[in-house]
């Protein structure tokens, strides 16, 4: 008998460390494990076994856990793979001691031993099955949420495990408090469960709103595009009869009447803002790029910014070594900042200094890539080196980590160049991608 109870409380602590691997999904050689095993056995299970306090093993089984593999991950997914393996063999004692103690079988030790085994059965289902999900809870971005209710849910089991080590009984204030701690745990769990979906709702939300708008400026693109050819062929199919009558006036020597032809059908004809509203987008043939540029340009046209983008020559790639969301975040950012700056002085419109944004797209090859924004600003005595520390900011109720983000790019990629330039009320960003220049060198 004394051999069954010493191989189940071996089989314990074998799944505890499979459990706590499988939750955690790290990855270790197999000595590694060998040599752990070895440890828990003569830690942990002398003391269960000898003194037979689970709670106090327990929780230098978690200890253990996480001295030892703080080091492969993040302390929040280590630390609650560990709770949970506590917290699953806290309450599966708790079961076992409340039926021992329920049908009077407390003093015999197979019966005992049977339902030892039957919870490591049920132990090792339970982690197979939510396992990968438990993973993903301590990974994702409410994992200190999720952690805190996991330390909240172990101490509320060590509560009740403490209890019934100190009462052999099960008295009325016993399960009481049982009962109390479970509904606390299942509102807790519950609250959760509320705020992961919520939050999941608000995110698909904003998702799906993000798609539409992206849908509706590419619409309006597609139209946009639709509408200058179509005034194109127009124009092509009347330019003779407009000539025509233009020669009869120049003939004459009356130079005003052209020109005031010329005016009134210009203005009648060609809506200027209109037609230059996505001028040269159409040389970018890289999705990303194009989409982040014609999100920002009509974010611009919409305001009344006055812009303009240039864009000559056909950019179809990218240099291999780049990131491509990287460069979406640079353009981004950059076209935030000169849009927030030019909405400043919009609507100040008292101010000598009118809002003005240029922006210029450049590549020759798949090694090149140029990208240069300029916009006019109200204060220029702004330090070019303060404006790329994290938290630096000119914006009111802004965090100032737009260019420092940039920096941190930069710093990703050595063919990357970017410089900052205060002149004549302009401020300039300039980024050069030069990896062919590299491949000389080398």
């Amino acid at each position: 008998m004394f051999l069954l109870a010493l191989c189940l409380n071996i089989f314990y602590i074998l799944v505890d460390i499979w459990s706590f691997f499988r939750i955690s999904g790290i990855k270790i050689k197999v000595d590694f494990y060998f040599y752990l095993f070895l440890l828990l056995i003569f830690v942990v299970g002398v003391i269960d076994f000898i003194w037979n306090i689970s709670l106090i093993s327990d929780a230098l089984e978690m200890i253990l856990f996480y001295l030892f593999f703080k080091k492969y991950g993040d302390i929040e997914l280590i630390l609650g793979s560990g709770i949970i393996v506590g917290i699953l063999d806290l309450i599966f004692s708790i079961i076992t001691t409340i039926i021992m103690k329920v049908t009077m079988l407390n003093s015999n030790l197979n019966v005992e031993l049977a339902f030892g085994l039957i919870t490591l059965i049920l132990m090792v289902f339970f982690v197979k099955r939510f396992g990968n999900k438990f993973k993903i809870y301590l990974s994702n971005q409410n994992k200190n949420i999720f952690l805190g209710v996991l330390i909240y849910l172990y101490v509320s089991s060590a509560g009740v495990s403490f209890l019934y080590l100190l009462d052999k009984r099960i008295t009325p204030f016993t399960l009481f408090f049982t009962i109390f701690v479970i509904v606390q745990s299942v509102f807790a769990i519950g609250v959760y469960g509320e705020m992961v979906y919520v939050q999941n709702k608000l995110l698909t939300q904003r998702k799906q709103q993000e798609i539409r708008q992206k849908q509706r400026q590419l619409e309006e693109y597609a139209d946009y595009l639709e509408k200058s050819e179509d005034d194109l062929r127009a124009f092509r199919h009347d330019y003779k009869n407009i000539l025509n009558s233009l020669k009869v006036s120049a003939q004459e020597g009356n130079v005003q009447e052209v020109i005031q032809k010329l005016d009134k059908y210009t203005e009648t004809n060609l809506n200027s803002d209109a037609l230059l509203k996505y001028k040269d987008v159409n040389h970018i043939h890289i999705k990303s790029i194009k989409s982040i540029i014609i999100s920002k340009l009509t974010e611009m046209y919409n305001l009344n910014i006055p812009y303009n983008f240039e864009c000559r020559s056909g950019v179809y790639n990218l240099p291999n070594e780049i990131d491509e969301l990287d460069l979406v975040r640079i353009i981004g950012i950059t076209f935030d900042n000169a849009i927030e700056e030019s909405k400043a002085l919009v609507a100040e419109k008292h101010k000598i200094r009118s809002a003005d944004v240029q922006i210029m797209v450049y590549s020759d090859g798949p090694g090149e890539f140029e990208y240069e924004i300029r916009n006019k600003i109200q204060n220029q005595k702004i330090s070019t080196t303060q404006i790329q520390q994290r938290g630096f900011t000119t914006k009111k109720n802004h965090k100032g980590l737009g260019l420092a983000n940039i920096k941190e790019i930069e710093n990703k990629y050595p063919d990357m160049s970017i410089s900052y330039t205060i002149q004549d009320g302009w401020f300039d960003f300039y980024m050069v991608i030069d990896t062919e220049d590299g491949e000389k060198d080398g």
